[in-house]
């Protein structure tokens, strides 16, 4: 993870370690956010099943595809905001930071009210567009009305909060502001529903007062790490607009589709099968949307890098982000593929069929197929943050426009014409992000003046090499002694684990990855003991 920092150690060796060291700490806060997330979210699910039934649990799920839906109106500001700001932290301008964040907050605050207000006055209109059952159309109502509404306005309050932060390069901040509310969160939940049967109105009361907290706690953390911050009408400027949305169209577009692809897969579903079919298909959506903040830990954070990167015209630090990132990225998603995949009915099994019965296998064909969905992104690596750093971002976006919307027809058409169900609508995705990944590999690598041959055997080749070797193996533990049991799921996946350390670094690393981590290992070692010291004192 250092070594991408590392890259700019020709110009400055004091920069680099300060660079790496920043990088570590981000991607730690990361996962320790996302370890949160994913454990509560585990436990939550069929918590949530028997409280509250699969029709009700869908319709969480359901109300959660409307909020996301509604990011749509943002027109990409939420990314562009980011980017727009780590220019100006490269170029040291406070100025142009202040008026660009202060009109992106004044577009936000807008644009989110009106969305509320929509969702507020469309509420019977929206519960009868789900399907829902007369006997829980009123909570329906009630959920979209008032929970979908205030969720909406601050979806749109918190993301210029972080982007103050990310600009700054300090994910760790919302990181570690997420592991907090989460875990909150969930033991409320549990508290509430458990002991006061207050169903889904205690759930959305819950759900309501972390969003509020977690605005609150970003706005104050954003003013302490970039003083200088000023919210004015009078830094609300034209310019600032048209610099975030020359970016920010394009982001929209790319927004637009990842939205058609993913999250347009719950209303299919339910507008063809009913609410029920929702929670078959979301078990697997969550279990992997979990997996994927650990994984994207470094990846997610490269983009103020690779801005600044460009912006100060510094090619080899930016070839080598993408060449690093994209090797570290994929290495640690092929343990998380190989065991979502391979292992698929064994977990379903043991988490859900309690809740499910014998659909649970329903889901695990779901999750097979998010396993194959997951290993095209994570081969992706470090190619959208150095897109983004660069502002190279049409060759994205109309190449997966067509995508996204056959992947809707193609969706539609499996699950209403087809005996496939549920899983009609993974396959498409499944073969259109396979399909689509060797293209974007070959134009990011021209784009950073890199040969795609060298760009394959330095960031893919040594990461295939791993996959076959986990494949083969988790393969012969599911036909020899297959896991039917918590303890036998653990220990298969402790043996996979252990196996992957050791082909990461004897097949995934070269020389400089194993000198490059020697020395990351003997810095956190000398940090843990210097802060033990200083605490003895």
């Amino acid at each position: 993870m250092s070594t991408a920092g590392e890259a700019a150690a020709e110009c400055d060796p004091a920069q680099s370690m300060q660079t790496s060291s920043r990088i570590l700490l981000n991607t730690a806060t990361n996962w320790a956010a996302r370890l949160t997330t994913a454990v509560v979210s585990l436990l939550l699910v069929p918590f949530l099943l028997q409280i509250l039934g699969k029709q009700a649990y869908g319709l969480i799920a359901l109300v959660g595809v409307i909020v996301s839906m509604t990011a749509i109106a943002d027109l990409g500001l939420r990314g562009a905001m980011s980017r727009q700001l780590a220019e100006q932290v490269a170029r040291k301008d406070t100025q142009r930071f202040n008026e660009l964040f202060s009109s992106g907050v004044l577009y936000f605050a807008m644009v989110g009210t009106i969305g509320a207000a929509a969702c507020f006055m469309l509420t019977p209109l929206l519960a009868r567009a789900f399907n829902v059952s007369d006997d829980l159309f009123p909570d329906a109502v009630f959920l979209i009305r008032w929970f979908g509404s205030a969720s909406i306005l601050f979806s749109f309050l918190l993301p210029a909060c972080n982007a103050v932060l990310v600009a700054n390069n300090r994910f760790d901040v919302p990181n570690n502001i997420g592991t907090v509310i989460g875990l909150a969160q969930g033991l409320t939940i549990f508290g509430v529903l458990a002991t006061t049967g207050a169903g889904l109105r205690g759930w959305a009361a819950v759900m309501l007062t972390s969003m509020a907290l977690q605005v609150l706690l970003s706005w104050r953390f954003a003013r302490k790490i970039w003083p200088d911050l000023r919210l004015r009408w009078s830094y609300v400027r034209r310019d600032a607009f048209a610099s975030l949305f020359s970016l920010g169209g394009k982001l929209f577009l790319l927004q637009l589709t990842g939205l058609l692809a993913v999250h347009a897969d719950p209303i299919i579903l339910t507008r063809i099968l009913g609410p029920a079919s929702v929670a078959l298909y979301r078990p697997a959506a969550i279990l992997s949307t979990s997996f994927q903040g650990f994984v994207n830990a470094l990846s997610e954070q490269l983009h103020p890098l690779a801005t600044a990167y460009h912006t100060t015209e510094r090619l080899k630090e930016l070839q080598s982000i993408l060449l690093r990132g994209t090797r570290y990225t994929l290495l640690m998603g092929i343990p998380v593929c190989v065991l979502l995949g391979i292992f698929a009915e064994p977990i379903t099994r043991v988490w859900l069929s309690r809740s499910l019965g014998d659909e649970y296998r329903i889901t695990a064909m779901v999750l097979g197929g998010w396993a194959l969905i997951d290993l095209a992104t994570y081969a992706a690596g470090s190619q959208w943050p150095v897109l983004l750093g660069m502002n190279r971002l049409n060759f994205v976006i109309w190449t997966q426009l067509p995508s996204a919307v056959v992947n809707i027809v193609v969706s539609v058409i499996l699950v209403r014409y087809t005996t496939l169900g549920v899983v009609g609508v993974v396959v498409p995705t499944v073969v259109i992000g396979l399909l689509r990944r060797p293209v974007m590999v070959v134009y990011t690598a021209m784009v950073v003046g890199l040969r795609p041959r060298e760009y394959f055997v330095q960031s893919y080749l040594r990461p295939l090499l791993v996959l076959l070797v986990l494949a083969a193996a988790a393969g012969c533990i599911m036909a020899v002694a297959p896991p039917r049991t918590l303890m036998g799921l653990l220990t298969a996946s402790a043996l996979i684990g252990a196996l992957w350390v050791a082909c990461c670094w004897l097949l995934g690393f070269d020389e400089q990855d194993r000198r490059s981590f020697r020395e990351l290992l003997v810095r956190v070692r000398t940090a843990a003991v210097r802060g033990a010291r200083s605490r003895e004192l």
